[in-house]
Parts: structure tokens; sequence; C-alpha cells
């Protein structure tokens, strides 16, 4: 028997500065990232990064040491170039199925997520997992691990096999090669 448990609010909030750009780095990044997102490689776009001038300096400064530190806590006026800030918001929900009934226990699925963890989206999911879940083992995940991609992790058929002890003993005619591994 499965349990179904729906994880709602979770809220990624992003805030980009932008002010040290200019019009034309905002647009050539906007351009890099939809031709990713399309399934473009820059190295077949023969993307090479560019130096660019520096963008103008910011004005003279006309805020008084006084008005700085008398500024209410966190809003301290701004000293360079005014802020330009793009900020976005993406609620996102996850899915988990707890079974109770599972032979394995949720260490076994860690080390599962252990050795793709590499992949650094992945890590998103080994912390969820890793969260204080209820009763169980999770046969079935949904969680979001980037705002356009979900992991699912499903364990549809299971065998849990008693091996012999005999397939893991190493064979007497095994030789080892002495030049696999030089440096040993």
């Amino acid at each position: 028997m499965s349990y179904f448990y729906s994880v709602n609010g979770l809220v990624l909030e992003s805030r980009k500065r932008r002010e040290h750009l200019s019009e034309e780095d905002i647009l050539r990044n906007k351009a890099i990232v939809e031709s990713l997102s399309k399934g473009g490689n820059l190295v077949e776009q023969n993307y090479e990064p560019q130096r660019r001038l520096s963008l103008m300096a910011p004005g003279p400064n006309t805020i008084s040491w006084e008005e700085y530190i008398s500024a209410e806590h966190g809003k301290a006026p701004h000293l360079g170039r005014e802020l330009v800030c793009k900020e976005s918001k993406k609620n996102f929900k996850a899915n988990v199925a707890m079974s109770q009934d599972f032979p394995l226990g949720i260490e076994s699925l860690l080390n599962v997520l252990e050795v793709i963890a590499p992949f650094k989206h992945f890590n998103k999911l080994r912390e969820f997992v890793q969260l204080k879940l209820p009763p169980g083992f999770p046969v079935k995940l949904d969680i979001p691990v980037f705002p356009t991609i979900t992991a699912t992790v499903t364990f549809q058929e299971f065998r849990y096999d008693d091996f012999e002890e005999s397939i893991f003993s190493i064979p007497a005619d095994y030789k080892e090669d002495p030049s696999r591994f030089p440096d040993l």
C-alpha cells in the first residue's frame, strides 16, 4: 500500500543585477540562453567570449557622509550606478508516494543518488530525500530540480533475490595482468 503526499509552496526567487551590463550585453546573453534552451551548443556556434569596453563611470557622488550613516537600516543610498534588478518568482510542487511494504530503506536510495550526484541538479533530489520524509520508502518522487526540469524517480519493478556467494569469488585460473595498473 502506498500513501501519496504533495509538497506545495516551493518558491524559487531569483534576482539578477544588471546595472553593469549594456543593452548589447543583455541582448547577447538572452540570445545565448535561448540557443542553449533549444538544444544549441556554444562550440558548434563558434561562440567566443568577447572583451568589451567598460561602461561609462557613474556621475559624481552627491551623498554626504551624514546622509549615508543616518539612512534607515537596510536602505543605504546608492553610491554608484542606480541598481537595475530583474526579479522573478516561480512556484513548484513536488509529489511523493511512500510505501510501508517496500523491502529497502531510505539509505539504499541515498546510496544510488550519491552515484548520480555528480550531476549537480541531482544533489537537490538527494537533499530532498534526506529531509524528514513520512514513514516508508519513496517508491515515486516527482521533484523540480531546475526551473524547467522535474526529476521523476520510480520503482516499477523490484526483485530482491538471494545470490550464491560463489558468484562473488575470484576464479582459481584468474591471473592478474601486472601492466594493467603499473603505478600500484
